[in-house]
């Protein structure tokens, strides 16, 4: 038989024994096998067809999250743990063999590993390693290179990281061929595959337990929290009628004001419309226009501040200026209901450091409260104390007036958005439910604290109700 057939017979079964041990893994890794039977199977395979004399299978555990850039950065922390070694290597003597195998080393310590991490996807070759000798004290010790000086070494790569290495070692140097070289590379690939397959399966594993451990825990306290998620429903239901309220609420005062409007309009369209009635019309226009634009800004007003978006503007601020500027506006206004006005203040200075538009809106809102709910041709009183008694100086104002009365349960909910109370609503009082939210989202936006009480007057179907509001000195 000629040579160049008997070359090729041999290369056929290399290249047959190469395919048969990569089928074998192929095979092994879908079945999901212990990685030690895959790690067992593939290192015999090595050494039976490229007749290795030592093998070892590492892998990287990394201290910071994966580096899959290596050109770009340094060295990575990590350790790397021997998991696999064949042979077990024997001491001089008749002495026990040494294992190898969960040794570990830091990647830094290790500038044979180094090498093979920069030269990623490619192997390493080393013939009569330079590492050898007193060179070897750079290089972790698990690779033994004063009796196996000559070494491949190549990267367990998965998706550009690095999840190990794969080294095969011998005593006498090597001239790798190229069939040889791919092979211990596709091996490689497999081993990489196998590597992070179980690793999933590990992290999928842990997964399930603790998820399975939360499910116990949720199963144990679950009694505990039938009773909150009955309250939950029973809310959600509440909000489900709020939101009706609050559609129907917002329909009117929009349509309202909007159809106004439109009804001016059409007359003003109306020929030779005389000089009067087109002011007329023109002032019904600027007040239902105003109308809308207040309802506007106060939505705008209260999304501000539930956002925190608002920011403040601390000053002096002379509370009693305020206060009497509010009195001689309101006392015009209520006049036409016959309401006066009754104010009580300190002989002593009211200047605190607070947002002044915040107070002068607070102290409107709560006016205008007082004057829609007041009955006629009663008093609206207010009243003014500092406290610097605390350790924060600050100022209580009060605010009553004699009107119907405020229940309990309306008082849990009255600074609430679109809430307004039952008997309010039944008398038809005109309003949106926003001005005492936006009072609420204003005083806690001061730090300031609002109270609400409703009390019967003696000898009397009235009711006393009474607004507190206590503002502190804001701080720098």
């Amino acid at each position: 038989m000629a040579t160049s057939q008997i070359h090729l017979y041999k290369q056929l079964d290399i290249s047959s024994r190469h395919q048969a041990l990569l089928n074998q893994l192929t095979m092994a890794i879908r079945s999901c096998t212990e990685l030690e039977q895959i790690l067992k199977l593939a290192v015999d395979g090595l050494v039976r067809n490229l007749q290795i004399e030592r093998c070892l299978v590492l892998l990287l555990k990394y201290v910071d999250p994966l580096i899959k850039n290596r050109s770009q950065t340094p060295i990575p922390r990590a350790k790397a743990t021997v998991i696999y070694e064949w042979p077990i290597l024997a001491l001089e003597g008749n002495q026990p063999s040494l294992s190898s195998i969960n040794q570990s080393f830091s990647l830094s310590e290790c500038s044979l590993c180094q090498m093979a991490y920069q030269n990623t996807p490619k192997p390493l070759i080393l013939n009569d390693s330079i590492f050898a000798g007193d060179s070897a004290d750079n290089v972790a010790a698990v690779f033994n290179l004063d009796s196996m000086p000559n070494l491949l070494l190549i990267s367990l790569e998965s998706q550009g990281t690095v999840l190990g290495f794969l080294a095969l070692q011998q005593r006498q140097p090597r001239i790798w061929l190229t069939e040889e070289l791919e092979l211990v590379e596709l091996v490689s690939a497999q081993l990489s595959i196998a590597v992070l397959q179980f690793q999933t399966l590990r992290q999928t594993s842990a997964l399930v337990e603790e998820r399975t451990a939360q499910l116990e825990w949720s199963l144990s306290v679950q009694a505990k929290l039938y009773e909150k998620t009955r309250q939950q429903i029973d809310q959600l239901r509440r909000l489900n009628t709020l939101k009706d309220e609050f559609l129907s609420t917002m329909s009117d005062q929009m349509r309202n004001p909007l159809a106004s409007m439109r009804m001016a309009i059409c007359m003003l369209r109306q020929p030779g419309l005389p000089v009067e009635r087109q002011v007329r019309y023109l002032d019904i226009l600027e007040q239902q226009c105003n109308l809308e634009i207040n309802l506007i800004n106060d939505l705008l007003t209260l999304q501000e501040l539930e956002s925190q978006k608002s920011r403040l503007q601390p000053q002096k601020v002379d509370i009693k200026e305020v206060i009497e500027r509010l009195e001689q506006s309101f006392t015009q206004k209520w006049s036409v209901k016959g309401l006066s006005m009754e104010v009580h203040l300190p002989k002593r200075s009211l200047v605190l450091d607070t947002d002044a538009d915040s107070v002068n809106r607070i102290l409107q809102e709560l006016l205008t409260n007082a004057g829609k709910y007041s009955e006629p041709d009663t008093k609206v009183v207010l009243r003014a104390t500092y406290q610097d008694n605390q350790k924060v100086p600050q100022i209580i104002l009060s605010i009553s007036n004699v009107g119907a009365s405020i229940s309990p349960a309306e008082q849990d909910y009255i600074f609430e958005k679109f809430r307004r109370g039952e008997g309010v609503m039944q008398k038809g009082i005109q309003g949106t439910g926003l001005g005492l939210a936006l009072v609420k989202c204003l005083v806690e936006h001061l730090n300031g604290v609002i109270n609400v009480s409703s009390s019967p007057i003696d000898g009397s179907q009235s009711w006393l109700t009474c607004f507190t509001l206590t503002l502190p000195q804001m701080q720098g």
